[in-house]
């Protein structure tokens, strides 16, 4: 029995998502990536919710296996993409379990669902959000407020702030979490 696809024309992108990967792998441009990353950021997170079971630690990873991927240099050409990233992101977490002692704790929908929303600094704040929001950031405490405002604001990398403001990595994704948090607790409490 043959199965009838339909294919929305107005909103399919031009290359595939193996097409795009292949691009990105000979031209290293990050925007390429960030058309896959937006696309899949979701499913990542899903299975960093998965394995690892605690929401911010499956946030930091769900970074963490993009930014490796912006350095994966791939032995073969990737014939399905979402496969390909599944088993990264599988394997990934698998090795922060066997390498560090998680603590587990149940997931809700909500905790899922939320993943999904949009924060108040990610989008366009009018004119009483962007006070509000000029206001929770003099909370943060100083590196917290130097990362965000790097991250977001500046739109630099993770890379390009650790080199700025001297410091780890890891210092600067801890620093954006919870920065990110607190605003989101000062955000909620002011509405």
């Amino acid at each position: 029995m043959n199965k009838t696809t339909f294919i929305d024309l107005a909103n399919a992108p031009a290359q595939s998502d193996e097409e795009l990967y292949s691009t990105f792998v000979e031209t290293q441009d990050r925007e390429v990536m960030g058309l896959l990353f937006r696309k899949y950021m979701s499913l990542v997170f899903g299975v960093c919710m998965k394995y690892l079971r605690e929401k911010n630690t499956a946030q930091d990873n769900t970074m963490e296996i993009f930014e490796r991927l912006l350095e994966h240099q791939p032995s073969s050409e990737i014939k399905n993409f979402k496969a390909f990233l599944y088993v990264v992101s599988k394997n990934h977490c698998l090795m922060k379990q066997r390498g560090e002692k998680m603590i587990s704790i149940e997931i809700s929908e909500s905790d899922m669902e939320s993943a999904m929303q949009m924060h108040l600094i990610d989008s366009s704040p009018d004119e009483k959000q962007d006070q509000l929001l000029q206001k929770c950031m003099k909370t943060l405490k100083d590196f917290q407020k130097d990362c965000v405002t790097l991250f977001y604001l500046r739109k630099k990398s993770y890379l390009e702030i650790s080199h700025d403001l001297k410091m780890n990595l890891n210092a600067v994704k801890s620093h954006i979490q919870n920065g990110k948090r607190n605003l989101k607790i000062c955000i909620e409490a002011g509405k």
